[in-house]
């Protein structure tokens, strides 16, 4: 028997610590939690993480390269790819400009393969129209926290919730979405003092244990947020000391909510005001951490409903400090890496902005290249600038934007209008299918480097499972690609791209491969080998010239998706506890498909009599952008006129039904997370 293969999870991005069991052949045939990182899950896994074994060995791995010919995918070599598709890229900038060239990165690849990703696009491309997964979900979070705190990451740590008095959970299913995460947490509550604030308009199991349920509108978080801000500073319930010590800003706030109608906004935002009283006197004079989801963020105002809750986190002197802070509940085991190496069209590895003259020059003078000084085009805008021409090809690295997308159909129809689309990926997703040039990528257990979890913590994830076929690592495919576009890269490993990495973005200059091995992860910053690494951020200041975090008065959205007569209920879309983003790695798992073979609505049974609807009958929903039809079920849970569906599945896929526009203005971002619909029997 081989020795076990310890990796990091794929999936979410708590960053579990799993092995491989592997077989005499050197096939994995057991995925398991040995305990190694006591600090993160320990002995457990979630019911995805027991199935990664299933991944690496499925017979749909993408293992050969393939080029469309005649409207046929046909295998070729790698070579007669990688020339096809460099001699394709510099026909179209050759015809059209670099600008007509973008990237949408994968948050499930390396940081290694990440960062050359973004270093593909900005220094053999020439541009910075690279964008990766976060967009889709805590880009708000992201361009709040930046510019308020400094860093667009998690400030605090698991640790922090020994020391926790309130918990305040808004528009996140935390059992469903990262299970290892809220079961420690749970733990850690039990030792008792611990009161669980939730906002969010279903109810889930966490409300059995919560003090308070605010039972939100969706999408009005922004008019409940402000009311809680107001009463707080209203009671003189807020942390003067820490304001005026460490912020600048709040007395834009005060003054902001002078006028503000309290009752007004309760009753727009669908809760009580006695409710939103209770939740001031749990968050105030208490040590509180703020979670989050996507049912804050994907909203074309999202950014302002983060920054209304960052507002609340600097009222009430929650952060910086042992058992407080705030925490995005980042999705995809390497999103935040992928943030954190520069895959964003404003950004550069290490988070230093693109603006930054000198930070272009640094990084420049590492690529031997000119950084582009101007910002790149988020993912949403790539695929509407492929209408107007500006976007001829796209390079698509791990990513399923024909599902992932809103106005799918539209976006199925922009991507068969592309003159080039290279897809790189480990199974035939949905995006293949307008493919021209497909790379079949290795996945974790088939290469090694390392990954960055939700909470700033870089751990290693090594090799030792063979991958299928012709299968290359990501970095080892975006080498060959640049090469063959006339550059000159020469990595023998993700250690010598990391070594490289270390030295373009100091947050990570103290963290080696070596250190990873020998660790159970590393926080950063971190500056020198002989820094420990940062597990809570702004102990000692925030990320700015004077040290100080920045409040932000935010105005009420005139973006709202609310019902009308035409759509009178409102889909609400999520998570489950089996399943994981679009679909592609967890539908392929044999126990995974089998606890949840397809996708359902969601509806209150008197929703339902009233519509002379019945449990399990097929129904038809229609939103002003598209139609889709499934299997009906019924839920006493639900709250009357409000609707829930997973987004799993590609049949039917529910981001057909979402408008593409408005976008966030901020974080560049379409509404996701609701869309009003009407329900209606099937033919």
């Amino acid at each position: 028997m081989a020795t076990p293969i310890p990796i990091v999870c794929p999936y979410c991005g708590v960053g579990c610590n799993l092995e491989l069991s592997l077989d005499e052949h050197g096939r994995p045939f057991k995925s398991k939690a040995a305990g190694r990182n006591p600090e993160l899950n320990g002995k457990y896994l979630c019911v995805k993480g027991i199935t990664i074994h299933e991944l690496l060995n499925h017979e749909e791995r993408l293992s050969q390269p393939f080029i469309r010919k005649a409207d046929k995918l046909e295998l070729v070599s790698w070579e007669e790819a990688v020339t096809a598709a460099s001699r394709g890229l510099k026909d179209i900038i050759s015809k059209y400009g670099p600008e007509s060239v973008g990237m949408l990165c994968s948050g499930k690849i390396l940081n290694e393969e990440v960062y050359l990703s973004q270093k593909f696009q900005r220094a053999v491309i020439g541009n910075n129209h690279v964008d990766n997964c976060a967009r889709l979900c805590h880009g708000p979070s992201e361009a709040a926290l930046r510019q308020q705190l400094g860093f667009g990451a998690v400030s605090t740590f698991l640790e922090d919730y020994d020391a926790v008095e309130t918990v305040f959970v808004v528009g996140a299913h935390t059992t469903f979405t990262h299970p290892i995460i809220w079961m420690s947490v749970k733990k850690r509550a039990k030792r008792g003092g611990l009161k669980l604030i939730v906002a969010d308009p279903r109810e889930t199991d966490l409300i059995k244990n919560a003090a308070v349920h605010l039972k939100v509108k969706p999408g009005m978080d922004i008019f409940w947020l402000n009311a809680l801000g107001k009463i707080i500073i209203d009671k003189g319930w807020q942390d003067q000391a820490f304001c005026e010590k460490h912020t600048i800003g709040f007395n834009a706030v005060r003054k902001a909510t002078e006028n503000f109608d309290i009752n007004a906004a309760c009753a727009r935002a669908g809760v009580k005001r006695s409710e939103l009283e209770l939740t001031a006197e749990l968050i105030h004079d208490r040590k509180t951490i703020f979670i989050w989801g996507m049912g804050l963020t994907q909203h074309a105002h999202g950014t302002d409903n983060v920054s209304a809750l960052v507002n609340l986190a600097l009222l009430t002197g929650n952060i910086g400090k042992p058992g407080c802070g705030l925490s995005p509940l980042r999705g995809q085991n390497n999103v935040q890496g992928a943030g954190d190496m520069g895959a964003l069209p404003n950004l550069l590895p290490g988070h230093m902005p693109l603006e930054d003259e000198a930070a272009r020059i640094h990084v420049g003078s590492i690529w031997d290249a000119n950084v582009p000084t101007k910002a790149g085009l988020s993912a949403p805008e790539m695929i509407h600038q492929v209408a107007s021409g500006k976007i001829r090809a796209l390079y698509v690295i791990g990513e399923n934007p024909a599902v992932s997308e809103p106005q799918s159909n539209f976006v199925a129809w922009m991507l068969q209008r592309l003159e080039l689309l290279i897809v790189q990926d480990i199974f035939p997703i949905e995006t293949l299918k307008y493919a021209d040039i497909v790379l079949p990528a290795a996945m974790m257990g088939e290469k090694e480097g390392s990954v960055t979890n939700a909470a700033r913590r870089i751990q290693f994830t090594a090799k030792g499972v063979r991958p299928p076929g012709e299968a290359k690592p990501d970095w080892q495919i975006l080498q060959e690609m640049a090469n063959a576009m006339g550059a000159n890269w020469r990595y023998s490993s993700t250690a010598e791209i990391w070594e490289e990495i270390r030295i373009a973005a100091p947050v990570f200059s103290g963290i080696s491969h070596d250190r990873l091995r020998q660790s159970p992860g590393i926080f950063w910053p971190c500056y020198d080998e002989s820094h420990p690494g940062t597990p809570r951020l702004y102990e000692d200041g925030f990320g700015f010239r004077d040290r100080r975090a920045r409040f932000l008065p935010v105005n009420l959205p005139n973006t709202l998706m609310e019902p009308t007569e035409e759509y009178p209920y409102v889909l609400i879309t999520g998570r489950l506890l089996e399943h994981f983003n679009t679909g592609e790695m967890s539908r392929r798992s044999t126990k995974l498909l089998r606890l949840r073979p397809s996708s359902f609505l969601d509806m209150n049974p008197q929703d339902a009599a009233t519509a002379g609807l019945s449990e399990n009958e097929t129904v038809r929903m229609t939103s002003p952008y598209g139609t889709v039809r499934l299997p009906l079920k019924l839920d006493v849970s639900m709250k009357p006129g409000y609707l829930f569906a997973p987004i799993h599945f590609s049949d039917p896929n529910f981001n057909s039904l979402m408008s593409a526009v408005p976008i966030d203005p901020k974080a560049r971002m379409p509404a996701l997370k609701v869309i009003p619909v009407k329900v209606e029997k099937d033919g």
